[in-house]
């Protein structure tokens, strides 16, 4: 799970900023944290701003960082250093993440001057109990300096590690953790210390859903079954769309050439073919699928290998109360939409996931957003599941609904620079109406008027 992540010079934020999950020492609603030995860890962040305050750098921030770990920098200049002061594109900015991982906390992060898309430092440690640290390795780019911590211990194991350091210790293009994943799966077949490198990548690879207002979460997986329509179905009941019918229907292949490319159909055809015939080590019926959501977001369909080899194609269909007629996802309402876009954070099985969505209100009724966020919050008592959203959304702004602790303000002050801080901060009563108080900019983060 999430502990804490921070930034710096990036976007508005220049000094060092801290996203934490860590919670703070009050007990009410304590049901939903996430205790691991000294950590106490939230699983929901509202994040609160004026509009350009910088919420969505934040966002922005941890995408940026999971995409350079994933995918490391593309060519040409990556201009995304606080350019408040030019100056500033000539300093390294700093990109770190601390998680709880298989019970032990390890923190990863790395350095990278983003202007010129290099890296200077990069580093990865165990944090025990007593805050000291337990190093895996660390790296100076800059000075050409490869270090290996006394966490791995075995001398083969040294030795391999010291060979593949060397082999980059000067090297500013590529992370280490990021070749400690390039074909190296047999490194991981037992179970040793090595793993950290597997088990920190694959987390910030899989676990992270960073997401912006134009983009949905919710992904085939959620409709593939029976089970997961029956739940959408419900859930959209529930929610007060009018709808009382949810279901995967097949199409014509025609009825999806009429709005996509035959050059791009063709195109997925064959990747699903080749995703199929390159792994033979999965099940017979497994099928490969993807899911194609038009750019306005007025129509979703699907193709499918299925096992004989035959290509098929489906679309999602809706049915409305006092109604025999059915309609499509171009029919129905933005919010019906918006809820379908991001409804897999309410349904999915997957633990330790953590889901970022910028402008979680978006297109959202405000009885709506807060009915989605206390659903999520009755799932997070036994659910290992964290979401973090930016939001000006007043209705959340309850203190019966939120933890002190899970609300928190970015600020940008009159020099342009951003800042966040929890209303964890302030001495606020429990019984406190507190969105009054944040309306007339006690905690800051609001617009505030030339006039």
């Amino acid at each position: 799970m999430l502990i804490d992540f921070s930034t710096n010079n990036f976007l508005s934020f220049y000094s060092t900023q801290h996203l934490s999950m860590q919670a703070g020492k009050f007990r009410n609603n304590s049901t939903r944290l996430k205790r691991q030995g000294r950590n106490k860890l939230l699983k929901f962040m509202s994040i609160y701003g004026a509009n350009g305050s910088g919420k969505s750098n934040m966002v922005s921030a941890i995408g940026f960082f999971q995409a350079i770990v994933v995918n490391s920098f593309s060519s040409g200049s990556c201009p995304l250093y606080c350019r408040v002061d030019e100056s500033y594109r000539e300093e390294p900015s700093s990109f770190e993440i601390k998680l709880l991982i298989n019970g032990k906390v390890f923190v990863y992060g790395f350095k990278a001057i983003l202007f010129k898309s290099v890296f200077t430092e990069e580093w990865l440690y165990e944090e025990l109990n007593n805050q000291t640290r337990k190093y895996v390795f660390s790296r100076n780019v800059d000075n050409s300096k490869f270090i290996l911590g006394d966490y791995i211990s075995s001398r083969n194991l040294i030795d391999r590690l010291k060979i593949y350091g060397e082999d980059i210790k000067a090297d500013n293009s590529v992370l280490f953790l990021k070749l400690m994943n390039q074909n190296k799966s047999s490194l991981y077949n037992t179970n040793s210390k090595l793993n950290v490198f597997r088990d920190v990548f694959l987390w910030i690879k899989t676990r992270l859903d960073v997401n912006s207002p134009e983009n949905p979460i919710t992904n085939y997986s959620v409709l593939n079954d029976a089970e997961g329509i029956e739940k959408i179905t419900k859930k959209l009941s529930e929610f007060a769309t009018g709808i009382i019918k949810f279901d995967i229907i097949p199409v014509s292949e025609d009825k999806i050439s009429a709005n996509l490319p035959n050059d791009m159909i063709k195109e997925i055809q064959q990747r699903l073919l080749d995703q199929k015939n390159q792994h033979p080590e999965l099940p017979k019926n497994f099928k490969p699928t993807v899911l194609i959501r038009m750019s306005d977001g007025s129509s979703m369909y699907i193709i499918e290998l299925n096992e004989k080899g035959e290509f098929e194609f489906k679309t999602m269909s809706f049915r409305h109360k006092n109604s025999d007629t059915f309609f499509s996802l171009a029919d129905e309402s933005d919010g019906t939409i918006r809820l379908l876009d991001i409804i897999e954070v309410l349904l999915t099985n997957e633990s330790e996931k953590v889901y970022v969505i910028d402008e979680i209100n978006r297109k959202f009724h405000p009885l709506l957003t807060r009915k989605f966020v206390e659903e999520f919050l009755k799932l997070a008592e036994t659910r290992d599941v964290q979401l973090i959203v930016t939001t000006h959304e007043s209705q959340l702004m309850d203190l019966n609904l939120l933890r002190r602790d899970e609300i928190c303000f970015v600020n940008k002050n009159e020099d342009g620079y951003s800042n966040i801080y929890s209303l964890d901060d302030y001495d606020v009563r429990f019984d406190k109406k507190i969105v009054n108080e944040y309306l007339k900019g006690k905690y800051g983060a609001i617009p505030v008027w030339n006039d």
